[in-house]
């Protein structure tokens, strides 16, 4: 089959006051083109930080991936610059967050809120329905 994910012997780590502590410490997989996969396990298991580190996110966050390879589409991440993996990030990988309120805000409609992450994310135009023009 075609790998569209291939996450082999992945280490991510936090610094501490007294070095890194190792959140994610060594997972592999591989996820084939059509395939869906779930990753389960109690908290603090390391399932968000494996994805966050997938996504390269945990950089944000005093995290550091220090070992293994994450490659999509046969392309490795960690070679992407920041630029690189916000244009892969929403497009081609997105995370599903254990906590719908903190993805979403009631103060919004679900609607715009979803068109504010393909607005960013793809350069289209954004046009008005036909009710709200004639406002």
């Amino acid at each position: 089959m075609d790998k569209i994910l291939e996450i082999d012997n992945l280490v991510t780590a936090y610094k501490g006051k007294d070095g890194f502590v190792r959140a994610v410490d060594g997972v592999s997989f591989d996820i084939n083109r059509g395939e869906t996969i779930c990753i389960v396990g109690e908290s603090g298991s390391g399932k968000s930080v494996t994805a966050m580190s997938i996504m390269r996110l945990v950089e944000f966050e005093n995290g550091q991936i220090l070992e293994g390879t994450i490659k999509f589409n046969g392309e490795d991440l960690a070679q992407k610059s920041n630029e690189e993996m916000r244009k892969i990030r929403g497009s081609n990988i997105s995370m599903i967050f254990q906590e719908p309120l903190t993805a979403l805000n009631p103060v919004f409609t679900i609607g715009k809120q979803i068109a504010e992450a393909i607005l960013f994310h793809h350069s289209i135009g954004k046009k008005k329905p036909a009710d709200e023009r004639k406002s």
